[in-house]
């Protein structure tokens, strides 16, 4: 491997993995109906199905709430358990949890993808030796996010995977970015991170040192982002092989004029 950039960091949702434009409250109902059944296994006195529903709503929305009023990352497991435990369904079992937040997730699995291109180009950054990591803002438990990698072929991939469900603080927030490098053991300058959000992504790996590379979501909620022409852009991850070269080889043109100059 040429060149001063060692690691390459990921952003998830519509970088690593395509969520696109999704019904929300249609993925609720699913995942409430899957959810409801599992404890329907698990429990001899079940609440009604719609007091059931509406204890995991309000939970889930007083969560988004606080964090943003307190500018923290929640975490889903602990609002499902609490709103559990008030309709008194408890398993004392956490690999029942687990099971439990699987399925919460899973409807939302089902309507994602990767692009064709995702794990071939991962395995390629990987035989040149880059490090490759993940950073994301998310409240879906980090083990939940493991198991959607590994079946799409991605965990081993990486090794050092930083949720911010786990670390209790968010992007741009440069802690977050921090310790994904500390983990990694890398500096920023020999980073790059690929994101699809200019604030969270773009302007906060900036802020941190790092290289930054925004992926526009072609099928994404949102309006791409306008962005600094210094900034590279790319629409698929194929493209990104050939971008980290021309980033190596600029880096070691001006490290050449620079030493030529001294």
């Amino acid at each position: 491997m040429s060149g001063s950039i060692r690691a390459i960091l990921f952003d998830l949702g519509d970088t690593l993995i395509q969520y696109g434009q999704i019904d929300h409250a249609q993925l609720f109902e699913i995942a409430a109906r899957r959810t409801y059944r599992l404890w329907s296994r698990n429990q001899k006195r079940m609440p009604g199905y719609r007091r059931y529903y509406l204890h995991q709503w309000f939970a889930m929305h007083w969560g988004f709430l606080k964090m943003k009023l307190l500018r923290r990352e929640m975490s889903a497991m602990r609002y499902i358990r609490r709103a559990s435990r008030k309709l008194w369904l408890d398993a004392q079992d956490d690999g029942f949890y687990e099971e439990l937040a699987w399925n919460w997730y899973k409807p939302l699995a089902d309507v994602s993808h990767i692009e064709p291109d995702t794990v071939a180009t991962i395995q390629l950054l990987r035989e040149r030796g880059y490090r490759l990591g993940i950073v994301s803002n998310t409240f879906v438990p980090g083990f939940v996010l493991d198991r959607h990698l590994e079946m799409l072929g991605l965990l081993d991939a990486f090794p050092v995977r930083v949720y911010s469900c786990d670390v209790g603080y968010r992007k741009p927030d440069p802690r977050i970015f921090e310790e994904a490098l500390r983990l990694l053991d890398v500096g920023p300058a020999e980073a790059i991170f690929i994101g699809d959000l200019l604030d969270a992504d773009i302007h906060g790996s900036q802020r941190v040192g790092m290289v930054p590379i925004l992926k526009r979501a072609a099928d994404a909620t949102y309006p791409s982002p306008p962005v600094h022409e210094e900034v590279p852009v790319i629409r698929t991850l194929g493209e990104l092989p050939e971008l980290i070269d021309r980033i190596e080889e600029s880096r070691s043109h001006r490290l050449q004029i620079k030493q030529h100059r001294a």
